[in-house]
């Protein structure tokens, strides 16, 4: 009985100190490059112009974009803390198609407009966190979420910058050596947005207008990333 005892301590050492090398193996810098699909909703935005300036019959009230799909691109450099939890620093670039820009003018009614940019332009920096459902196979599922900045240019070329915020889920492959590939869905949705000039600007001798206010730019974007763990 007291060799039983002692083979069983002695198997739970041994097992003890490899899955603490395992850990310890598993722990480290990571980076990450990926692209994808993005699909942006579109949006419904309203006009404020000079109250000083006159109108006949009215200035148009707003506007509504109809975008279309486009592509994101990406980095990052991270943690893998090893049980379960990692973090990074990630930069994502997304472009995304503009199909039509509809003016809500009460004198005309609703109008077609030719934008200046045909797509609208996002720059992110993200701070995201992970947690991983590890086991014995190759694929790990994930979910994790990250805060950060947003810049978007939207058609008239003019740039906004905005709080941005998102969710995503995945399952990574381990390919080996240190290498792994990831499939992920990230939907992503920004504090809403403001183009032009603002109310002190308003003067009787200041810009027309308008300022373009309303919607935030949301996205659902599909992602295949290569992560090299180091």
């Amino acid at each position: 009985m007291k060799r039983v005892v002692a083979y069983l301590a002695g198997m739970l050492v041994c097992g003890s100190s490899a899955f603490a090398q395992d850990r310890a193996a598993s722990d480290g810098v990571y980076v990450r490059i990926g692209g994808g699909v993005s699909f942006a909703s579109d949006w419904s935005q309203d006009y404020t112009f000079n109250p000083n300036v006159a109108f006949a019959g009215g200035p148009p009230t707003g506007q509504t974009l109809a975008n279309g799909d486009g592509y994101v691109i990406g980095g990052a450099i991270g943690f893998d803390y090893a049980d379960g939890i990692r973090t990074e620093l990630e930069y994502r670039y997304a472009s995304t198609s503009i199909d039509t820009v509809t003016i809500n003018d009460p004198l005309l009614g609703p109008t077609l407009a030719t934008p200046v940019n045909d797509e609208i332009n996002v720059h992110f920096l993200m701070s995201n966190f992970y947690f991983d459902w590890r086991n014995d196979s190759r694929f790990t599922p994930f979910i994790g979420g990250g805060v950060g900045g947003a810049f978007v240019e939207n058609e008239t070329g003019a740039r906004d910058a905005a709080l941005a915020y998102q969710g995503r889920a995945g399952v990574s492959f381990d390919v080996g050596g240190g290498f792994s590939l990831d499939t992920e869905y990230i939907y992503l949705r920004t504090s809403k947005l403001s183009y032009g000039p603002e109310d002190e600007d308003f003067t009787a001798a200041g810009p027309v207008g308008p300022r373009i206010d309303g919607d935030r730019y949301e996205a659902s974007n599909v992602m295949v990333s290569v992560r090299k763990q180091f």
